[in-house]
């Protein structure tokens, strides 16, 4: 159900409102190769590339990622970009890439908009498989909200239906129908792949 949401979204309706934490800065340097997974319309590619680093932007949807090549050429005509953004569309679980391509992946709220427990993990996999041996994973997800009623409440009413415990109905405002299932991870679930 996800993916094929994702890949039929609107591009300019695709979430992107997280800014990169200020953290990431001290783990970046010159000449590194970063690929920024579940990239949208290029938001955090665009702001690294800005800084100067060489950014590969991968998407399932194929309108986020015209929306982001046309963004990265206005950005290099009017001299604010001194890298090229590449983008590319793909599949997560599935990375186009060699091995120990990258020095730095960027996976922001990626996870949380997969359904499927397998697939996440087979996602983070993948993530650290196009990583060097020494190169860093930036993942920022969405931790359960049990302490917020709005949430919790959601968690218990939608679980018959996502079967995962953090598990909850994205529903369309207007239509009230099923989009996507989302999930937020508890802290039990943050032992990845190393």
């Amino acid at each position: 159900m996800s993916e094929a949401y994702w890949k039929k979204v609107s591009g300019e309706n695709i979430p992107s409102s997280l800014d990169l934490y200020p953290v990431i800065y001290e783990y970046l340097h010159r000449g590194y190769k970063i690929l920024d997974i579940g990239c949208g319309f290029g938001k955090v590619t665009l702001k690294l590339a800005s800084l100067g680093y060489s950014v590969t932007g991968i998407d399932i949807n194929s309108e986020a990622i015209r929306l982001s090549k046309a963004a990265s050429e206005i950005l290099q005509l009017y001299g604010r970009m001194t890298w090229k953004a590449e983008f590319e569309i793909g599949n997560a679980s599935e990375l186009p890439f060699s091995a120990q391509k990258f020095d730095l992946v960027v996976m922001q709220a990626v996870l949380t908009s997969v359904p499927d427990a397998q697939e996440r993990k087979k996602i983070i996999q993948e993530a650290c498989r196009v990583l060097k041996p020494e190169g860093y994973l930036y993942l920022v997800e969405f931790d359960q909200n049990w302490h917020l009623k709005l949430y919790r409440s959601r968690y218990l009413q939608d679980f018959p239906i996502t079967k995962e415990e953090g598990s909850f109905l994205a529903l369309n405002s207007n239509t009230g129908e099923i989009e996507y299932i989302a999930h937020h991870f508890p802290k039990k679930n943050w032992c990845v792949c190393w």
